[in-house]
């Protein structure tokens, strides 16, 4: 409906009423009129302005959604060189908010330099559809971002349902102005002016009836008048619009612009390069303004982005669906060929799935898995890779075993990832006939079958001709955890190598890993004499390493050198210069875009904090959903940040919901052969196990000998180190069985003691994962708090039995049972326990 010729001065009054204000949310059903409406008011404003239409796929999708906010920024700051920068950005997709964030402040500092035309309220940001924004994390953080942009943007929300629950605050607070679609119906004078453009005269009682027939719906008036009735019931309206849209509109255009539109439906976001491919034609673009010209449901912003309206989307779908399934497939085919084309791989697929083409499918998957972007989000390519692989693509194209073996192994399924690489070297002669590139790939995967030692991945190795392959193009070493030593594979077994051996890693690996190698191999041997408690050699190492970098190298590399220093640092104590390392982490990070690597740097940072037993931060890292994912199997890729949220478990105080997790993690460790996360394991099974309802004491004793016995071989003590707030009273008590004669256990006395000085250092400087918190529903017999205060006065056992006319022995026992209530292993940390929580008075 040409709107442009109807004035609607009521609206645009009401409009201009609330503009000074922060922002405006519309709501109304469809085909009100509200996009038109406001589209006609802005074209009356001054200043710049960006259009956000959101499509239900963009609403579901974080990177979607932000990447296109993020274009819309551009649009009203063209000449912000940092919002292009992120916008292009191939790894956007990966950290979507992180890139947001940036692009926010990029906004709010480009705005105060450039003040002019950005002043606020007089560019505007118009969210369009907002109804179809579904997916909950965006819906969460949605508040923030508004808050972030509106300084310098008003903002206009339109869709069809009330506002959200996350724009609650806004109402209450009177921030925000909602316009419901009762303002947006034709009165019965619009309706007569309406039909007197158009050269039909109507009378008053005509107009009043159908406003009344209509409900002065914008759309149902448009469907009335292009009828040629002057009645019609809402039935007609509501039921058989997609008829009306047939017979009236669709029908009577030629057979070309309807092949040109049901080709180019598929997509969201037209472009007129993308409609010329998928047509055949080159006046595509000319086809496209036609239909603007028109008003045919089709809208195009500054960018030259053209968006059907969401009706007629609905209606060309339809229409497609019901085509043959050979005419389908050739237009998803053709859609995929165009995506591959343009080198984004992740949208070809997903066409080439629609379209059942398996060799599309296959390419696409090459292109994918191989990465062209070393940096590709490890999210979306599981998911595209779960769409697309089954085992009957698998029997005519065998190389996508290696595909499904690298999901299943970043995935945590272990059982799958042996499985696929066996019958994927079954076949493996064939495979290379039919792709060469995959003799490489299948180095690779030996490397990353961690049934083989890195000994013997490297003894394989030597006998390769490693020459002839180039530097791995692989998308992460580490899988983007922050420590070599412990990432993709654990570096263990090398904490005692000699030369030889590290000479020929570096002759195997080395030669596939490249100019990087050097520092890894710092990295790994620096992060191994961090957990042998060598805390100037690790420095050494770590800074080294630190020294080798180069800004070209991969972000993920710099990641983990920066992180070994500020890890040693820290446990050096040498707090301030740690800091300015964190410091540089961020920087780097958002010098790189590499925002990918945020969560594992927030679950380093949140670790910090929870060692002081801070629970609010453990609440605020178990509160979100991504975090706390304990159904099924756990993904390896997330593994620091799964030690992390059992942690944060801990500190909260959810012991069964931190064994649990701790449980699964044993598992997928023990299958992996990961020495270090093991001994993690035994370490927080045993803090949470002595800390639940103080009932579990064996259990824990047995876990935190157990890490002991693991850590033994190689002499891995940093780890109990650094939880000794938490482990100083077992390990007293550990030493306590061990010294007595009829012990028989694996433990000798003398490693027992060392860690116990060591956790008693770290005790005193830290509070621990519970923050030396005790019960606050301690119960006490009189005779025990008797006992708690001559404790505090100082007096030995045998005076206090004097005092109260009791046997030592049973002073003995009951000081025993307010040690365990109190969890401390002696009578000066009791004293401490006592006054810090004014037990006196209980």
């Amino acid at each position: 409906m040409n709107h442009s010729a109807i004035p609607r001065k009521r609206v645009m009054e009401r409009l201009d009423s609330v503009a000074a204000g922060r922002f405006m949310y519309i709501h109304a059903p469809a085909g009100y009129g509200k996009t038109f409406s406001v589209r006609m008011w802005l074209s009356r404003r001054k200043g710049p302005g960006a259009w956000l239409a959101i499509s239900e796929s963009a609403g579901k999708n974080p990177g979607k959604f932000c990447k296109r906010l993020v274009m819309a920024l551009l649009t009203i700051q063209s000449g912000n060189v940092e919002l292009k920068s992120l916008v292009s950005q191939n790894t956007f997709a990966s950290a979507p908010f992180e890139f947001l964030e940036s692009a926010l402040i990029s906004f709010g500092l480009y705005s105060r330099e450039n003040t002019e035309g950005n002043e606020r309220g007089e560019a505007i940001l118009v969210l369009d559809d907002l109804h179809l924004l579904t997916d909950c994390e965006v819906l969460k953080r949605l508040p923030t971002f508004i808050e972030e942009l509106s300084e310098f943007v008003s903002l206009c929300f339109l869709s069809r349902a009330e506002p959200p629950d996350c724009f609650s605050e806004f109402v209450v607070k009177e921030q925000i102005t909602v316009i419901g679609g009762e303002e947006f119906r034709f009165t019965p004078s619009e309706i007569k002016e309406f039909f007197a453009l158009r050269g039909r005269t109507m009378s008053e009682y005509q107009a009043q009836k159908t406003c009344e027939e209509t409900g002065g719906w914008a759309i149902g008036l448009n469907a009335l008048m292009l009828s040629g009735r002057e009645k019609t019931g809402r039935k007609m309206i509501s039921s058989y619009l997609e008829t009306f849209i047939r017979e009236q509109i669709w029908d009577k255009w030629s057979p070309e612009r309807r092949s040109f539109l049901l080709c180019v439906s598929v997509e969201d976001e037209l472009k007129p390069a993308f409609c010329n491919y998928m047509s055949g034609r080159k006046d595509g673009e000319e086809v496209l303004n036609g239909l603007v010209r028109e008003n045919a449901f089709i809208s195009v912003d500054s960018a030259g982005v053209y968006r059907l309206h969401h009706l007629f989307v609905d209606f060309l779908r339809n229409t497609l669906d019901r085509e043959d399934e050979k005419r389908k497939s050739e237009i998803y085919k053709k859609v995929g060929d165009w995506f591959y084309k343009n080198g984004d791989y992740f949208k070809a697929v997903e066409y080439y799935i629609k379209s059942k083409n398996k060799s599309g499918i296959t390419k696409g998957l090459r292109k994918m898995y191989n990465y062209n972007s070393p940096y590709a989000a490890i999210e979306e390519t599981l998911s595209i890779i779960s769409l697309s692989v089954d085992e009957s693509i698998v029997d005519e194209y065998p190389f996508l075993l290696e595909v499904q073996a690298w999901s299943s192994y970043v995935e945590g399924r272990g059982a799958d990832m042996e499985s696929y690489l066996d019958r994927y070297f079954a076949v493996l002669p064939k495979i290379i006939f039919q792709h060469p590139a995959s003799a490489q790939t299948a180095v690779l995967l030996r490397c990353m079958d961690y049934r083989n030692s890195v000994r013997e991945v490297a003894k394989g190795l030597k006998k390769l001709p490693l020459s002839l392959f180039g530097q791995s193009n692989t998308p992460s070493i580490s899988q983007n955890m922050p420590y070599c030593h412990r990432s993709a594979r654990d570096f263990s077994e090398y904490c005692n190598a000699d030369d030889a051996e590290w000479k020929m890693l570096k002759k195997t690996v080395g030669v596939l890993v490249g100019e990087e190698y050097d520092l890894m191999e710092r990295l790994i041997r620096g992060g191994l004499a961090y957990e042998k408690g060598e805390l100037d050699t690790a420095y050494e190492l770590a800074s080294e390493a630190n020294a080798l970098l180069k800004d070209s190298f991969a972000p993920e590399t710099q990641f983990c050198s920066y992180m070994l220093l500020a890890t040693v640092l820290i446990a050096q104590g040498e707090e301030s210069e740690s800091r300015k390392i964190l410091e540089d982490i961020g920087g780097m990070i958002r010098r790189h875009k590499a925002y990918y690597l945020n969560a594992n740097f927030q679950a380093f940072v949140c670790r910090l904090k929870l060692d002081e037993g801070d629970v609010s931060v453990a609440r605020d890292w178990l509160s979100n959903s991504n975090n706390t994912d304990s159904h099924g199997e756990l993904s390896f890729y997330k593994l620091y940040r799964h030690f992390t949220t059992v942690r944060a478990y801990i500190t909260s105080g959810e012991w069964n919901l931190a064994i649990l997790f701790l449980k699964k993690l044993q598992n997928m460790c023990t299958r992996y052969r990961r020495t270090l996360d093991l001994i993690e394991v035994n370490i927080l099974l045993a803090i949470a196990y002595w800390k639940k309802n103080r009932g579990n004491r064996e259990e824990a004793l047995n876990s935190l000998q157990s890490a002991i016995i693991i850590s033994r071989e190689n002499g891995f003590i940093q780890m109990f180190v650094n939880d000794g707030a938490e482990l100083s009273n077992m390990l007293h008590k550990l030493l306590k069985r061990v010294i007595q004669k009829d012990y028989n256990g694996e433990l000798t006395a003398s490693e027992v003691k060392s860690l116990y000085y060591r956790a008693l250092v770290k005790a005193k400087n830290s509070k621990g994962l519970t923050g030396g918190r005790t019960s606050q529903n301690l119960k006490f017999t009189e005779q025990q708090r008797k006992i708690l205060h001559h404790l505090n006065d100082g007096l030995t056992h045998k005076e206090m039995a004097e005092k109260m006319g009791i046997k030592p022995s049973t002073i003995k026992s009951h000081m025993a049972l307010i040690f365990k209530k109190l969890d401390v292993s002696c009578s000066v940390d009791a004293i401490v326990k006592i006054r810090e929580h004014g037990l006196l008075d209980v």
